[in-house]
């Protein structure tokens, strides 16, 4: 894991070069400014609940006292004007152990938050442990945590790794991460711990490895069963990227799975190489939204925001779109969470850090797709 990017206050040297860059529609950037002591987080992860417009995080490094947490928090209403929650206190009896790097992906059929992975800096110990949180949303019932016991070989332990859901087949797909620095594709059967036992599947997919394996961002595109993955860490772990890439029959279904390179690493008019950023998916327009994230080796961090075109590599040719929004904008993060409001066209970005600083405040891009 890089240490480098968890901790503030440390300085390293970067080189970069200018990117040609194309503008869109305004969007904007407001926020509430509402914060709590909790909410100043580091490699949290956060998932969202449309229907009751409230982002549910979990984990992280915490800034009271710089250690993981266990704690579950929602912020409710998180499109707007929202207010802060504990859902579950830090070591709360039951809970998962505290955690950065990990993933989440979220239910929202039966409002069940699925956690795989991460790191206990506490312990320096990798975990490859399932945790699903019933009740995620804080309504029909008392939330609780379920530790699945799949079936099948055991993904190596990780952090930094990707995770995407479909909810179709109730299955949760993992990729890469490390460390060491990993390419495998892994499913897991019945993730959210209803309709039949866990099961871990490795897949074997064709056409090569992505360039970038960790700290990466991926997204997942239902209908045609995609995923694609844009930037992180190189194999080596020796520089971030900006390729991206496509796995065809993602879960495993219908088909092999293969890689695409659909846009090349340094390709002319992409976002600069960068790790620890954050991407949403707008399914309809089928653009991946990705903002913010830090350079490698260096302390150099973003607050920028691009929307990728045809982002599933059908349909068209893919192409980077840098937008320019308005308002008061967020300060340059890695490490941070987005979710978006797909009714609404918006993302929601929060906590994250810098060399500098850590953040507390929830921001909302309206327009946030370019469109």
């Amino acid at each position: 894991m890089n240490l480098r990017m968890l901790t503030p206050g440390v300085v390293w040297l970067a080189t970069w070069a200018a990117v040609p860059r194309t503008y869109a529609a305004t969007p904007v950037w407001t926020s509430s400014y509402q914060f709590s002591q909790q909410s100043g987080l580091v490699s949290a992860s956060a998932v969202y609940n449309q229907a009751t417009n409230t982002m549910i995080v979990f984990g992280g490094i915490s800034s009271l006292g710089g250690a993981t947490t266990s704690a579950v928090l929602l912020y409710a209403q998180a499109n707007g004007n929202g207010s802060w929650s504990t859902l579950i206190p830090d070591a709360a009896p039951g809970s998962p152990l505290g955690r950065v790097g990990h993933s989440a992906v979220y239910d929202s059929a039966n409002n069940r938050m699925i956690v795989f992975g991460g790191l206990g800096l506490n312990s320096t110990t990798f975990f490859n442990d399932v945790w699903v949180l019933t009740n995620a949303n804080g309504q029909g019932g008392a939330a609780a945590w379920i530790q699945l016991s799949p079936t099948g070989p055991l993904p190596t332990p990780r952090d930094l790794h990707t995770a995407v859901y479909d909810s179709a087949h109730n299955e949760m797909i993992v990729f890469g991460g490390g460390q060491p620095y990993l390419t495998d594709v892994w499913v897991l059967k019945n993730a959210n711990g209803l309709g039949g036992t866990p099961a871990w599947t490795k897949l074997s997919p064709t056409g090569g490895t992505p360039s970038g394996v960790d700290a990466g961002t991926a997204v997942y595109d239902p209908s045609n069963n995609i995923m694609t993955v844009f930037a992180g860490l190189n194999v080596g772990g020796t520089a971030g990227t900006n390729a991206v890439w496509t796995l065809s029959h993602a879960n495993g279904l219908g088909g092999a799975p293969h890689w695409t390179n659909i846009v090349a690493n340094g390709a002319p008019g992409s976002p600069t190489k960068r790790e620890g950023c954050s991407a949403v998916y707008d399914a309809g327009n089928n653009r991946m939204i990705v903002f913010g994230g830090g350079v490698f080796p260096g302390t150099r961090s973003f607050n920028d925001v691009w929307v990728l075109t045809n982002a599933n590599g059908i349909g068209g040719t893919p192409t980077w779109t840098q937008l320019k929004p308005t308002g008061v904008t967020p300060g340059s993060r890695y490490f941070h969470t987005a979710v978006y409001d797909s009714i609404n066209n918006l993302m929601i970005i929060f906590a994250g850090n810098n060399a500098e600083a850590v953040y507390f405040v929830p921001w909302v891009l309206s327009g946030a797709n370019g469109l």
